[in-house]
């Protein structure tokens, strides 16, 4: 009887190691600075872009499934609602569409450095921005490319593209330049409607059915569009603004700034919310949803509130966060801190050290299952015996 005891105490214990609670996060390393990063819809996978070329897919279970080169270092990364398409854009003009697994389809090439890109909603078309605007289908057949037109504010500097958005439809394309032009446009490539900040375009973003159009730059003004363009509705920010994200139904648009202030406003009206975390903010997102919003800071803050701008909590990174990206429905976070790559489950704040995994280097893909679940299978086997006696 006692040794009966004893293995079904031993079951107990480890069983729950091979089927245990989801951790609250998972962080690999890197190799390298992490300079973008992407979410599925659905929060299944993240990936991450970096300055060595790396692409790195972390799963939410903490497992690293592949990791691929780029020819150069790796500066803008997105993927599909779905996960069937990952693409990625580099300092050195090169394009890159892969599938959920890692294998790729095709690598082109663009004028100027990628500085940003956009899937549409299925992954049927990719916008790029470097020079000019391209448009690629998922076959990688460049369907056309738009110049940047020099304007008063390009000075000596030919203007480049600085942020691109697609609508989820795949039917429009916003795109924000370094010359203060906002470009919507529909996926022919013509030109809709044309707006005009003080100052270079930092971030653009467009709801679902582009109905909605945010746009905020160096200039300190936020300015808010409709699908039809026209007169903007325009406010300022007192700070430049460094990131931007509008909901998916384009009921909130949140803005990061320089010197540390998150903002919340209800386009067409007024602030909703401030926030305030002490150090530039350089990536915002909100859940399409609209229900989450989360912030990447220059001193290697995550944070993360509700819509009502309430903080749910913080993470210390360690490093400068370039990118933040939450899922459909808030439910998991990405993050890329300095040369790591992190996916949190965000109904639970992060607690330090807590995950064995946070230091698996992604250079070496772990796999699903492994000695835990060899264990509790043991464990299993152990007590089919033990009831046959």
């Amino acid at each position: 009887m006692k040794r009966t005891a004893l293995i079904v105490a031993l079951i107990v214990a480890l069983v729950p190691a091979a089927a245990g609670a989801e951790a609250s996060y998972h962080g690999v390393s890197t190799g390298s600075i992490a300079n973008d990063v992407a979410i599925t819809a659905d929060g299944k996978y993240m990936v991450a872009g970096t300055g060595s070329g790396s692409i790195v897919c972390l799963q939410r279970d903490g497992t690293v499934p592949w990791n691929v080169s780029a020819p150069n270092a790796v500066t803008a990364v997105a993927v599909a609602d779905a996960g069937d398409y990952v693409a990625a854009g580099t300092d050195g003009g090169d394009v890159l569409l892969f599938d959920g697994n890692g294998g790729r389809y095709w690598t082109k090439s663009v004028s100027g450095a990628v500085r940003d890109l956009a899937l549409s909603g299925g992954g049927q078309y990719l916008a790029v921005g470097g020079d000019r605007i391209t448009l690629f289908n998922y076959r990688g057949d460049e369907e056309w490319d738009l110049a940047m037109q020099r304007g008063a504010r390009s000075g000596g500097t030919p203007p480049y593209v600085t942020s691109v958005a697609f609508t989820n439809d795949g039917n429009y394309i916003v795109a924000g330049s370094s010359n203060g032009d906002i470009l919507f446009m529909n996926r022919q490539g013509n030109l809709i409607w044309e707006g005009l900040a003080r100052g270079a375009v930092t971030a653009v973003d467009a709801s679902r059915d582009g109905s909605v159009v945010a746009a905020g730059s160096r200039d300190r003004a936020l300015q808010i569009y409709g699908r039809a363009g026209g007169l903007p509705w325009a406010m300022p920010t007192g700070a430049p603004i460094l990131a931007l994200a509008l909901a998916g139904d384009g009921r909130f648009v949140v803005v990061g700034k320089e010197g540390g202030d998150v903002e919340c406003y209800r386009p067409n009206d007024d602030l909703l919310w401030k926030n305030r975390t002490g150090s530039d903010v350089l990536t915002v997102d909100i859940s399409r949803r609209g229900g989450t919003v989360a912030a990447g800071t220059a001193d290697g803050g995550v944070h993360l509130w509700n819509n009502n701008g309430d903080a749910l909590w913080s993470f210390d990174a360690g490093a400068a966060v370039n990118g933040v990206a939450l899922s459909d429905g808030g439910d998991y976070l990405a993050a890329g801190a300095g040369e790591r790559a992190f996916i949190f489950r965000t109904a639970d704040a992060p607690v330090t050290g807590e995950d064995a995994e946070d230091t698996t280097p992604a250079t070496t893909p772990t796999q699903a299952g492994g000695a835990g679940a060899l264990i509790g299978l043991l464990a299993i086997a152990a007590a089919g015996r033990i009831m046959r006696r």
